[in-house]
């Protein structure tokens, strides 16, 4: 490991006030920004600001008090190991790096390399590794505080790649995906193991397990805490269904089926008052009411649009509107709005390509594709409205980018690299 001072980070930490984006999705895992203005404009070429190489990886970033967090694959005395990087958000220099797991070597589209955003939680980092290693490291320097593996300790399936006996599971085919999330005390990870313990509830500060529950094997969607129908849960899109576990005990309180060909749940759950809106490819978008019923919970089917057939990127939930992709068409891909309260695509336009990253701010939409191109859409169900659009801001990446004080940080994901690590000067 190499760091510079602890004194360094606790200069950046109380210096800087920029927005923070400390997980998968930002402040509230809903692709909203907070506390900045809107953008009125793209510039027609951004300065960078700086740029750095950057090692192999998918995941997503996370910063938080002037830190950057981006996880990538390095190369340690020749073997391969996924890290945590922190880097000062102004000068774009390196605080600290860390590995915290072997990297497992996909030959796919996507490369070898992390495939979740890191997780901060105050002075706490956590980490996923695409092989289902689970680590909590501080902040503060990146020492390794406790680790968990989803296949030893919670009996979760690893085959990698395309070994026999994996079409089971999803996330031994792509890695581990589905991000962790956490509540004050606890972390809830979907560990997968179909055993008892698809999804995990442990410490935070400790690892120490509280409780497991469920037997589906984990897919690729993210975790969503929240409360429906008065009842504190986690909501866990797994390979086959979709399901809303009791945050204090593990119970599971009610289910959805939402299988599709390849086991490939991606779209985290969106949730708002008592209802869950998700999509796959394969069924569609549809969303649920829950309900108390006796001693559990039901979901009850509110509409399904089965033409919004989205495959990768979560939308945003903007004033009763969902804005993302809808059915994917390779470079050709439609954008969709669409009513969140009815299901009905009030427009789509095509020329996106088959991800898109989606953040929300003011009455604005920043739109980064997986081709590298950046849009500046108006968040109106009207109409398709594009207010400015940035070609080859970045080379092919699926990571979600950060942006923050009108700064946009863009992590390549080639699979030759040459991936780099871009502050883009927006506004």
């Amino acid at each position: 490991m190499k760091h510079l001072s602890t004194f360094l980070f606790l200069t950046i930490a109380v210096s800087l006030s920029a927005g923070d984006w400390p997980q998968w999705r930002g402040v509230n895992r809903d692709g909203i920004l907070h506390g900045e203005p809107a953008l009125a404009k793209l510039p027609a070429k951004p300065a960078t600001l700086w740029q750095i190489p950057i090692g192999k990886g998918q995941g997503g970033l996370a910063l938080a008090k002037g830190v950057l967090i981006v996880l990538s694959e390095v190369s340690v005395y020749g073997n391969p190991k996924e890290a945590a990087t922190a880097i000062n958000i102004v000068t774009g220099k390196q605080i600290w790096w860390n590995t915290y797991a072997p990297s497992w070597q996909y030959t796919n589209v996507y490369g070898p390399g992390p495939r979740t955003a890191p997780l901060i939680d105050g002075d706490l980092l956590f980490c996923q590794s695409a092989a289902g290693d689970l680590v909590c490291m501080t902040m503060a320097r990146g020492k390794i505080l406790w680790r968990k593996n989803y296949a030893k300790d919670f009996g979760a399936k690893w085959f990698g790649g395309n070994a026999p006996g994996s079409s089971g599971t999803a996330a031994s085919r792509h890695g581990n995906n589905g991000q962790p999330v956490t509540d004050a005390k606890y972390i809830y990870a979907p560990a997968g193991g179909h055993t008892g313990a698809s999804l995990v509830c442990l410490e935070k500060k400790t690892g120490n397990l509280v409780w497991k529950s469920g037997t589906d094997y984990a897919a690729y969607s993210g975790l969503m805490r929240g409360t429906l129908a008065g009842v504190e849960q986690i909501v866990m899109v797994t390979a086959a269904n979709m399901i809303g576990y009791r945050a204090k005990d593990g119970k599971k309180l009610w289910s959805v089926p939402v299988k599709t060909g390849a086991a490939r749940n991606i779209v985290t759950p969106i949730l708002h008052g008592d209802t869950v809106t998700v999509a796959s490819h394969t069924v569609g978008t549809f969303q649920v009411r829950i309900r108390n019923s006796g001693s559990g919970q039901t979901a009850e089917e509110i509409w399904r649009n089965r033409d919004a057939r989205t495959n990768i990127t979560t939308p945003v939930l903007k004033d009763g509107f969902l804005y993302g992709l809808g059915a994917s068409r390779g470079r050709n891909s439609e954008f969709v709005c669409i009513n969140h309260k009815t299901g009905k695509t009030e427009w789509s336009e095509r020329g996106f390509t088959d991800y898109a990253s989606v953040i929300s701010m003011g009455d604005t939409l920043l739109v980064h594709g997986s081709r590298g191109t950046v849009t500046l859409l108006k968040a109106t169900p009207k109409k398709f409205n594009q207010l400015g659009r940035i070609q080859n801001a970045s080379q092919t990446s699926w990571t979600f980018p950060v942006y923050s004080a009108g700064v946009l940080y863009v992590k390549d994901g080639l699979r030759d690299g040459k991936n780099k690590l871009t502050a883009l000067k927006l506004r």
